[in-house]
């Protein structure tokens, strides 16, 4: 692989050529793609292609091509505006570029193992909710709630463990609750990374268990509209799905749009009976504006989420068809705004997010137009990043500042949580030294929390005030090695939780999870310290990776069942003890010598969590193995078929439960679908159709919420899709 750059002075536009390694042939309909400017096009019938209004600094390009190896590098645009690009054939996967972590980098270059997948792939089997999707990754698992709410869950830890982040911000969304959904729509969202274990050195309080970070989609390409339409049935919950987006990029400015709407009614179990009240609407809107000029690079992003579900507490069954609420249920509306700006200064380059969410959640029980729980969450938070010029073009150091300031205010007459004001502050550095095949990483971090939770009164209980403050020094380190096709790993990260209001100060009944919470003001913080290996291997026709890990986290909090009852719920109360979390994931890909259309793809993945005294913690999930057959045709026609697979998911038996919590069965689920693309003069019409629980299994997940009332999950489902865009130039001015 090489890049030859020739220099011919200084112009607002860069040209490229790109070549095939072995024969030296040009390369057409080549993808490229600005990281910075999240843009890009594609190579003409030459292997050439245009960047109008580079920014004249370092910036880090992309190229990616069906059958060839993605290549990934900086450019230096001060004074190149030519350059060649060579490419190698390979049959591997196309790659993108990591964002979580500050660097830049394709996956395999990463120190960190971070798993990246689209999110079109998780949804080739239609998904009633984004964190189901998730579910597809190895590693992790999702707390749902029926059809509609799911809470990720990764290597055991979910909650107010998992930092979730889209539009480069922090979603803040009363992630405590056991029936609180992720709070992200799936509209506008191209793909998402997910950081398996503790990432406190980049994203502070929380991110103990891991990061799940949302890439948007990219703008239009130069000078282009870009229009898409598409909609999906599934027909065990009678659900739609309908979402739009229109793309416009001209000149130096970007927009997107994106629209979503889908409605549900009350699921179906396999024998053909509804449960009740397990009916969920989703309505979603993202606006994205972006704008760049010289060393300077904005995008102000805006996106509300507004959900409807109904709450299920009681295992009835029924007929009905209604999609309409019905008593009780909760309503919950998420503004998020972001505001991130690049500025490149010399070599070196100053990131800067801005960012305001609002969580407005209500349930209502009685009466629907008066909740009886009404929350508002306010969170304030910023992220500021300095990366400084590469070292002896070996070493790059990262500094930078994170905070957030977050007011709870309580409008409902039932208060589960007081009313309370928490805010944080952190500043870490991270080190990066670039030894060719050997990377070795680096990071330190120091963090404060500050809770000040207001006395509140109600006429069943009272509850003081409370101030408390939490401090932590974490680190990761670690290397990566490269040799050949395959990369070795290993790392060693520390991280901390700061326990919430919920966990503080609850006493009273969450009509939401249907039970009576009890929290303990004496807890103190979580604090990890995980070590983890990994070995990824990659050649022409096979892939294979494992990455097994092993975790230690004092003053673990947990929500313990107490097997009694208190006002009719069952009781849990808020304890803490030392736990230990192991276990680790292994997937293998395969696509035979001379049948490169057949792809045969399978992972594991497992967990074993216990605490000092070797009693199993609650609420781990089970082994897993999910195994996918898929093949792919490339050959044309006016009506051709795209792929065909069949997806077989193995459950084992959770019998390693926690005292009072029960145990559950194995499970096999088997789901096959189809692709069909139909021609036009334009993009191709995209069909699918499918069926999920082929065998119409009756099963419950070990971490459904319906397990205590015995209702089992969604029977079989058939399952039709279709997607249409457009393209168009628009030109521009002066070009």
């Amino acid at each position: 692989m090489c890049v030859c750059l020739s220099l011919s002075g200084i112009a607002q536009s860069f040209t490229g050529t790109v070549l095939d390694k072995a024969t030296k042939a040009t390369i057409p309909g080549v993808n490229v793609f600005l990281v910075e400017l999240e843009t890009g096009t594609t190579t003409n019938k030459d292997g050439m292609f245009v960047i109008e209004h580079a920014p004249r600094k370092v910036v880090h390009i992309q190229l990616s091509f069906i059958g060839y190896r993605t290549l990934t590098l900086a450019l230096d645009l001060s004074d190149s505006t030519e350059g060649q690009f060579v490419m190698e054939q390979s049959h591997l996967d196309l790659k993108e570029v990591v964002v979580s972590v500050p660097l830049g980098k394709l996956q395999r270059e990463n120190v960190a193992n971070v798993a990246q997948r689209k999110i079109g792939d998780l949804q080739q089997v239609p998904t009633a909710s984004l964190a189901e999707a998730l579910t597809n990754i190895a590693g992790v698992e999702q707390n749902s709630t029926g059809a509609g709410i799911g809470k990720p869950v990764i290597r055991g830890l979910s909650g107010n463990r998992i930092v979730t982040y889209a539009q480069g911000i922090r979603i803040e969304n009363q992630q405590w609750g056991a029936e609180h959904g992720l709070g992200v729509g799936d509209v506008g969202i191209e793909s998402v990374e997910v950081i398996k274990g503790p990432a406190s050195v980049l994203y502070g309080s929380d991110a103990l268990g891991g990061v799940l970070y949302f890439v948007d989609e990219r703008y239009a390409a130069h000078d282009a509209i870009e229009t898409k339409v598409a909609s999906r049935f599934l027909f065990n919950s009678l659900g739609t799905y309908n979402s739009g987006a229109v793309k416009l990029h001209r000149g130096r400015f970007k927009l997107n749009l994106f629209g979503g709407y889908s409605s549900n009614a009350d699921y179906q179990v396999p024998n053909g009976e509804r449960v009740l009240n397990t009916r969920f609407d989703e309505k979603n809107f993202k606006a994205s504006i972006g704008f760049d000029r010289k060393n300077w690079i904005s995008n102000l992003r805006y996106s509300y989420l507004q959900n409807n579900f109904g709450i299920t507490d009681t295992a009835l069954y029924g007929s009905p068809t209604d999609r309409s609420t019905a008593l009780p249920f909760q309503t919950i509306g998420n503004h998020a705004l972001s505001f991130e700006n690049i500025l490149f200064t010399g070599r070196s380059k100053v990131s800067l997010i801005l960012g305001y969410m609002e969580n407005r959640r209500k349930e209502f029980e009685q009466v629907k137009d008066q909740p009886q729980l009404d929350l508002d969450l306010g969170t304030l938070t910023y992220n500021l990043k300095w990366y400084s010029p590469e070292i002896s073009r070996k070493v790059k150091v990262v500094v930078g500042s994170q905070g957030m300031h977050q007011s709870n205010r309580n409008s409902g007459p039932e208060i589960l949580i007081p009313d309370a004001v928490t805010q944080d502050l952190g500043v870490f550095s991270m080190i990066n030294v670039d030894l060719e095949k050997l990377q070795v990483q680096g990071g330190v971090r120091v963090d404060h929390r500050s809770i000040d939770a207001k006395e509140f009164t109600t006429p069943e209980i009272t509850s003081p005030g409370l101030y408390r403050s939490f401090s932590s020094l974490n680190y990761s380190a670690g290397v990566a090695y490269r040799k050949e096709k395959a990369v070795f790993r290993a790392g060693l990260s520390s991280g901390f939780r700061a326990p919430n209001s919920s966990e503080l100060l609850s006493n009273g009944v969450h009509d939401g999870a249907s039970r009576f919470e009890v929290g303990d003001a004496l807890l103190e913080s979580e604090n990890a310290t995980q070590g983890d290996v990994s070995v990824d291997y990659q050649d022409e026709h096979f892939g294979f990776s494992i990455n097994p890990y092993y975790s230690v986290i004092r003053n673990f909090i947990y929500l313990s069942p107490t097997g009694s009852e208190t006002d009719g719920f069952p009781a849990f109360r808020y304890e803490a003890t030392n736990a230990v979390l192991f276990g680790g994931e292994a997937g293998i890909h395969y696509h035979p010598h001379g049948i490169h259309w057949l792809h045969i793809g399978s992972n594991v993945s497992w967990v074993h969590a216990q605490d000092s005294h070797d009693v199993p913690l609650p609420l781990i999930p089970s082994a897993k193995v999910n195994t996918t057959l898929k093949a792919e045709f490339a050959r044309q026609g006016a009506i051709r078929i795209k792929d065909v697979f069949i997806q077989h998911i193995h459950k084992f038996a959770q019998d390693r439960t926690a005292p009072n919590e029960s145990s559950t069965s194995a499970y096999h689920l088997v789901h096959i679908g189809i692709d069909v693309a139909i021609a036009t003069k334009g993009k191709p019409i995209e069909l699918s159709a499918g069926v999920k629980n082929l065998l119409n299994e009756i099963f419950i997940d070990h971490l459904s919420r319906f397990k205590t009332m015995g209702i089992p999950d969604p029977g079989r489902g058939f399952y039709f899709g279709i997607s249409l865009a457009l393209d168009k130039h628009v030109g521009s001015e002066g070009h």
